[in-house]
Formats: C-alpha cells, sequence, structure tokens
C-alpha cells in the first residue's frame, strides 16, 4: 500500500467519527466570549479612571487658577459659578464658558509661563 491509499482509507473514518460527536457550540465561541468579556471589562475601568481624573480636576476650579481651554486658549479664572466659569483670557477680556471647556487646570500658585 502506499501513502495516497492509506490516507483516502483513514480520511472516511476520520469524517464518521466527527460527524457522531458535534462540537458544543458554547466550547467553539468561548475564546471570542472571553475576548469580548476582557476588552468591556478594560474600556470601562479606562472610562472610571477618566472620569475620576476629571472630577479631581474640576474639584480644583479656584479664582486665581491658571487653566487651558479646549481651544487651546490659556487664561486664569476670575469666577467660578454654578454652572459656567468666568475665565480672564487678556487684559479686561473676560470669557463665560461651561467648565467642559476647560481641559487642564495649573494651580492658582503655579509659576506657569504664558505666551504673550
Amino acid at each position: 500500500m502506499n501513502l495516497l491509499n492509506m490516507i483516502a482509507m483513514a480520511a472516511p473514518q476520520a469524517a464518521e467519527g466527527a460527524q457522531a460527536k458535534p462540537a458544543n457550540p458554547l466550547l467553539t465561541f468561548a475564546p471570542f466570549i472571553i475576548i469580548i468579556a476582557v476588552m468591556f471589562f478594560m474600556t470601562i475601568r479606562s472610562q472610571k479612571k477618566q472620569q475620576a481624573k476629571r472630577d479631581e480636576m474640576m474639584s480644583r476650579l479656584v479664582k486665581g487658577s491658571k487653566v487651558i481651554l479646549s481651544s487651546g486658549i490659556m487664561g486664569t479664572i476670575v469666577e467660578v459659578k454654578e454652572k459656567t466659569t468666568r475665565v480672564e483670557i487678556a487684559d479686561n477680556c473676560v470669557v463665560e464658558l461651561l467648565p467642559t471647556a476647560i481641559v487642564e487646570v495649573f494651580g492658582a500658585d503655579d509659576k506657569t509661563e504664558t505666551a504673550k
């Protein structure tokens, strides 16, 4: 017997064995389910960390703090209201904006140089 005859005879026997015992669909998709669960967990965890960091930054909003706005403008907080914040971006130029426009907060006694 040559090699091809042996393979030809073994193939139907292997096919019969596979047809007799169907694979469990749960075990087939288990790796995909595990990967999706890990990705979901990591996404939720990352979002919670970012939200905690943002909440901590918003708690540091006080008069005199230097801030960077989402537009890239740098300024100094003049007044913090309940829903808005007033920021001086140039001499005698005060804008009122939502706190969500603030990207970064520097301390009031921070010696950060601003571009003039």
